[in-house]
């Protein structure tokens, strides 16, 4: 019984922890929406939003140093990725380990939000999800109402 118990506890909690990069790739499907406002207030706002919602930012980086973009390779843009922390959703048989990757792409005063998402449930397979649409779009509403205040 003592075996038992035991397996059933390593198939549905896992082994070990669902390891997870700050960088998420270009997903199949990234959340994006246009602002019209300065590079530094969209950053603001969604720093503002991220922390509001519970989101711990783990590094800002330059987007260029992890994937290739004609903006990148412009100086009339300004860009900006922010990369949050795991975070861990508990369940009663399972964990779901969640993070954001915000891009913002800037050119005068417009700026082009790009999130993406990804969670991990390790499970005998892991499992991994890029969508989340209530989620983020929650954040780029939130985002947006900021920007308008």
């Amino acid at each position: 019984m003592r075996y038992l118990i035991l397996s059933l506890m390593f198939i549905f909690y896992g082994c070990a922890s669902a390891p997870m990069t700050g960088y998420i790739s270009r997903a199949d499907h990234p959340y994006n929406r246009k602002f019209n406002a300065s590079f530094e207030k969209v950053i603001s706002s969604i720093v503002y939003v991220l922390k509001n919602e519970g989101w711990v930012i783990d590094s800002e980086a330059d987007p260029a140093v992890y994937e290739r973009d004609d903006r990148y390779d412009s100086s009339i843009y300004q860009n900006l990725l922010i990369m949050t922390s795991i975070k861990k959703n508990g369940h009663v048989l399972y964990s779901t380990f969640t993070h954001l990757n915000v891009f913002i792409h800037s050119i005068g005063n417009t700026c082009d939000v790009e999130i993406r998402y990804e969670a991990r449930t390790p499970l005998v397979h892991q499992f991994i999800s890029v969508h989340n649409d209530q989620l983020v779009q929650g954040i780029l509403d939130a985002v947006e109402q900021e920007i308008d205040k």
